[in-house]
């Protein structure tokens, strides 16, 4: 089941977000959704080739490095 996140957004992007969900027929929830999926999708391009993730006792956590 999906869960529910509460994001505060400027009244000028939420405005925007909602004039194009209107445009193409979504929820502003589908174009948000498909947002952060963009971003994610190029964010595993540009920089997940250039971190490493180390375990610290129970904990994981993502290093940037500095190669290519």
């Amino acid at each position: 089941m999906p869960k529910k996140v509460l994001v505060a957004l400027p009244p000028g992007l939420l405005e925007q977000i909602d004039f194009v969900a209107q445009v193409e027929h979504r929820t502003r929830s589908d174009l948000i959704r498909e947002a952060m999926r963009r971003y994610i999708e190029n964010f595993k391009r540009t920089q997940a080739p250039r971190m490493t993730v180390s375990q610290v006792g129970n904990q994981k956590m993502a290093l940037l490095t500095d190669g290519e």
